[in-house]
């Protein structure tokens, strides 16, 4: 899947995974299934998603935009929600023990306001390239925020931006140790933004 923008299976299970168990309780109809979604994400449905294999990014946005209607009623926190609590499954599971490291840096991050510190942001934007094939992420410092810039962006879907504010108000919380509110903008076909500052 190199060739085509995708996601690594381990952020793509837990949606196959509730869209599986929709279809199988009887709250998702087989013809709902097939109107909203395309003969590969149907298979996504009958195979053993790999956590480190590459999957087509556009499989997992039908995928949960389909969650998003029918569970989530259509509110984009629904998904924003998810990726929390997919940040913290990561976090607690210690797969990303690099994470954690950051957190002696806590008290600096709280002393900068609405800034990281630079180990983090790297941290942070060295962590998107395990999970996606495509965007370039920088970060920067716009004051008062710091500002994480998503480029290369024109394929990443908007349930993607909304499950990533998500992951980045857990990760960067749980970092520097103080709440930390993401705004999420598409700035440009190609860009997205996403800018930090300690929730009041």
């Amino acid at each position: 899947m190199a060739s085509v923008p995708s996601i690594k299976g381990s952020a793509l299970s837990s949606v196959v995974e509730d869209v599986r168990a929709l279809r199988d309780s009887g709250r998702i109809s087989a013809d709902r299934l097939e109107a909203s979604l395309e003969a590969a994400d149907l298979a996504l449905l009958e195979t053993k998603i790999q956590p480190a294999l590459w999957y087509p990014i556009q499989s997992y946005a039908r995928l949960t935009e389909l969650l998003l209607e029918v569970v989530g009623r259509g509110d984009p926190q629904y998904v924003a929600d998810r990726g929390e609590r997919a940040a913290q499954r990561l976090w607690e599971s210690g797969l990303y023990v690099q994470l954690q490291h950051g957190e002696e840096k806590a008290a600096k991050a709280r002393r900068s306001g609405g800034q990281m510190t630079d180990r983090d942001a790297r941290v942070i934007t060295t962590l998107s390239g395990a999970i996606f094939n495509f965007t370039r992420w920088t970060y920067r410092v716009d004051e008062p925020h710091a500002v994480i810039e998503v480029g290369e962006a024109a394929d990443w879907p908007d349930v993607s931006v909304w499950a990533a504010r998500g992951f980045l108000e857990y990760v960067v919380s749980r970092l520097r140790r103080v709440e930390t509110e993401v705004a999420a903008t598409r700035v440009a076909p190609d860009r997205v933004e996403f800018r930090f500052q300690v929730r009041r």
